[in-house]
């Protein structure tokens, strides 16, 4: 049992290993393997295409990286766009939409994905403009989804980054404007 006196370096010790982790993350990038996990159900059918990371298209960040606020860097191996096409993609066929290259086409913009780890937990955010278009090329939905949850700071960050995309396109697919676009 800790003591208010060995309290102290046991919390230092644990914030200079957290330190040392993320200190390695910023020298090197990441590999995130999206692993789609709804348990929604849907029907439609629906072309997935690009989607851009506008962050990083303003130069503010680079394309494989998700904005933080703690010390340096998060950067993935795939760039961000890449990275939500392919969730997009493999959650929309896992719920049970087909994927049809004749049908609408859904393109996407990420507005944000902010990951605010100053302090004693984590703030996530992430938001993405889903735009469908029909084959002559007429906007049939174009809405914003925000996902913002808290997590513990020593989570799994793998988990945590699923689970946030994972509910930002489950907003999607239970909009039923979405639904109607898709069909």
């Amino acid at each position: 049992m800790f003591t208010r006196r060995t309290a102290g370096p046991a919390r230092l010790v644990a914030a200079s290993l957290f330190l040392l982790v993320l200190a390695g993350c910023a020298s090197r990038p990441i590999p995130l393997n999206y692993v789609p996990s709804s348990v929604l159900t849907a029907e439609g059918r629906v072309d997935v295409t690009a989607f851009e990371y506008l962050p990083a298209k303003g130069g503010e960040i680079k394309p494989n990286q998700v904005r933080n606020t703690a010390m340096g860097n998060i950067l993935f191996e795939k760039n961000v766009d890449a990275i939500m096409r392919d969730a997009v993609f493999s959650e929309l066929r896992l719920v049970g939409i087909k994927m049809d290259k004749e049908g609408n086409v859904l393109s996407g913009k990420v507005e944000e994905f902010l990951i605010d780890d100053l302090g004693y937990s984590v703030d996530w955010t992430l938001r993405v403009r889903y735009i469908v278009t029909d084959p002559q090329g007429q906007v049939v939905y174009d809405q914003v989804k925000n996902v913002q949850r808290n997590t513990s700071k020593f989570v799994n960050i793998f988990g945590s980054l699923n689970e946030t995309i994972k509910l930002n396109i489950e907003q999607t697919i239970k909009d039923p404007a979405f639904i109607t676009a898709i069909n």
